[in-house]
């Protein structure tokens, strides 16, 4: 079959009665890698500028094979051409088979071009962390299954975002999918560890644990990937800089706590701590200074013993006082506002 007569064939009546509705066609997908069997379909999208000309778009059939004609906004190629969809390849890949005035065409390979644009690294790391982010909501689900079936679907669930999160950690797209997509993602540069076999047991296991535990296993070795790249973007801080004002503000978490640990509220005790600690990770990164010296306060919480948590929250207190002092980092401390006045004066 000449899959591309459907083409002509819808070219033709747009020149003829739709020249003012539609900006746009574009082809994509198997045909333009010449990857074409007796099943295979023709991809195509276009842009209308009218209504009338969005009502044009047609799902139809011949000899068995479903052709879908479908309409797409400028705003939504947009979206696309920003990596904020799986389809960027749509806007990249895609040939450009009719526009309607060279504006048109200029408009689409502007959006071509900001989708080939891969210069801001740090941009792309965030796209694919806010990707990745989405595997755990799938896993969680997969871990509630016991059908076959069900483990399947949400493997699938994983593989769509982990292997998104994968292009986009590279700077790249999606281009092939389904039986291309694991080829596609193994020749990419950053790939998480054991990938191949791990993948393929969504595919090829009817065990549902051990679809679970190799899932779970690949999550992981996609976020210590994802978590390396993230290093590498982080540029060395100054602690002394860094950490300027922090002991100021800090100090009022373990204010809660105090206050918390005296009237048996164990609620606060524990968010306060989980506060802290994520403060503490937080203003340390990228300082090239760790914060694991500090005792776990997390770890010593006792909702039955307040009184020896509140022992190593004060000790953690003052361990982090003493390494600030050591690391010349300054702490405003005084004894009245007669001393903060003076103090204010001098600036």
């Amino acid at each position: 079959m000449d899959l591309m007569k459907s083409a002509e064939i819808l070219i033709e009546k747009i020149e003829k009665d739709y020249k003012e509705d539609v900006a746009v066609v574009v082809v994509m997908g198997s045909y333009l890698y010449n990857d074409l069997h007796s099943r295979s379909d023709l991809d195509m999208y276009y842009v209308p500028t009218t209504e009338r000309g969005e009502n044009l778009g047609k799902v139809f059939i011949i000899d068995g094979i479903g052709f879908d004609f479908w309409p797409i906004s400028w705003e939504r190629l947009e979206r696309i051409a920003n990596h904020e969809e799986r389809t960027t390849s749509i806007v990249t890949e895609g040939k450009v088979l009719y526009y309607g005035s060279k504006k048109d065409l200029e408009r689409f390979n502007q959006l071509r071009e900001r989708g080939l644009d891969t210069g801001n690294r740090k941009n792309f790391i965030e796209k694919s962390r806010k990707q990745f982010q989405k595997t755990y909501e799938a896993y969680f689900k997969l871990l509630q299954e016991q059908r076959l079936s069900d483990a399947r679907k949400h493997g699938m669930e994983i593989i769509f975002s982990l292997t998104y999160a994968t292009a986009l950690l590279n700077g790249t797209t999606i281009k092939r999918g389904r039986g291309k997509l694991k080829k596609e993602i193994l020749n990419m540069d950053l790939v998480p560890k054991d990938f191949s076999s791990l993948y393929d047991t969504v595919f090829i296991s009817r065990d549902v644990e051990a679809i679970k535990k190799s899932y779970g296993e690949l999550i992981g070795n996609m976020k210590s990937l994802l978590e390396e790249e993230e290093r590498k973007e982080q540029k060395e801080r100054s602690f002394q800089e860094q950490m300027d004002g922090y002991y100021e503000e800090l100090i009022n978490f373990y204010n809660k706590i105090h206050r918390a640990c005296e009237i048996g509220d164990i609620y606060t005790a524990l968010f306060a701590a989980v506060e802290i600690n994520q403060e503490i990770e937080a203003a340390f990164s990228g300082t090239g200074v760790s914060p694991k010296t500090l005792p776990d306060i997390i770890g010593a919480f006792d909702p039955d013993n307040l009184k020896d948590f509140l022992n190593i929250v004060e000790d953690h207190q003052a361990q982090l006082f003493v390494l600030l002092k050591e690391k010349n980092v300054p702490i405003r401390v005084f004894d009245d506002f007669l001393a903060l006045q003076e103090y204010i004066d001098s600036l």
